[in-house]
């Protein structure tokens, strides 16, 4: 791009991600739309099990999409200039300057506490989320009072993918996204939230960072030494032990998983 637009295309691949940012909003709002509408709706009355392999069969033929458009290697995504390099935040506390930690991961910190809050908000706070929660618990009760949950539901998994994509532009900085990256994300995220209990947002917090606190840990190089292999199963390793103890999860609704 810089080759073909000069300063121009130089400018555009710096702000590569805000662009991204702007442009996710109404195609994920559009693509959650659609998908809730042509294929998910369907599958509301199913088991729960049922509902989780549709969604993993419809990531793998996205996945497959990507890969034959986009190819298999990497897209590096680089971070706007403004914020690359490396905060001090070392001497923010009074200690040593040696300790620095990425900009664009302190700003991606800060996004997800955004985002979690808000969504907390809209949830909990909110009375259009005081009727989806509704929904979810008794969805015929709701729909005998004269309220159209179908697009209550709807509406949610619009935003939920809107959530989602912005959540994957902004790590792009981080990691460079290839084809197969949602897949591991998806793995991962289906482990939190079951560990953290089905249908709890605190739950899913906690459950994120014990995992990934866990995670980190295993991944220092004296814990390897010691259990080689041990970062890339610890996760899992944990959510067996803690379904096993409370299937239920967390903070899971008493009477979920535990039939």
């Amino acid at each position: 791009m810089e080759v073909w637009f000069g300063d121009t295309g130089r400018a555009l691949i710096d702000y590569t991600v805000p662009l991204a940012i702007i442009m996710a909003i109404p195609i994920m709002l559009l693509f959650g739309y659609v998908m809730e509408r042509g294929l998910i709706q369907r599958f509301y009355k199913r088991t729960h099990a049922e509902q989780i392999l549709v969604t993993f069969g419809l990531a793998i033929v996205l996945q497959e999409l990507v890969k034959a458009y986009f190819g298999a290697n990497p897209i590096p995504t680089p971070a706007p200039d403004i914020v690359s390099g490396s905060a001090h935040i070392g001497s923010w506390f009074g200690m040593s300057d040696a300790i620095v930690y990425p900009w664009w991961r302190l700003i991606y910190f800060m996004f997800a506490f955004a985002v979690i809050g808000a969504v907390f908000a809209f949830l909990q706070l909110t009375t259009f989320g005081m009727v989806v929660r509704a929904g979810m618990a008794d969805r015929e009760t709701v729909g005998l009072i004269g309220i159209d949950i179908d697009k209550k539901f709807t509406t949610v998994f619009g935003l939920a993918a809107v959530v989602t994509g912005l959540a994957g532009v902004m790590y792009t900085p981080v990691l460079p996204p290839d084809y197969h990256i949602g897949m591991e994300f998806l793995v991962l995220s289906f482990v939190v939230v079951v560990v953290g209990g089905m249908g709890s947002l605190p739950g899913a917090v906690a459950a994120g960072f014990l995992l990934g606190i866990l995670q980190s840990f295993a991944s220092m190089t004296e814990v390897k030494a010691i259990l080689p292999g041990i970062d890339q199963i610890i996760i899992y390793l944990v959510a067996v032990v803690i379904l096993l103890v409370r299937p239920r999860g967390l903070m899971g609704r008493e009477g979920v998983m535990e039939d």
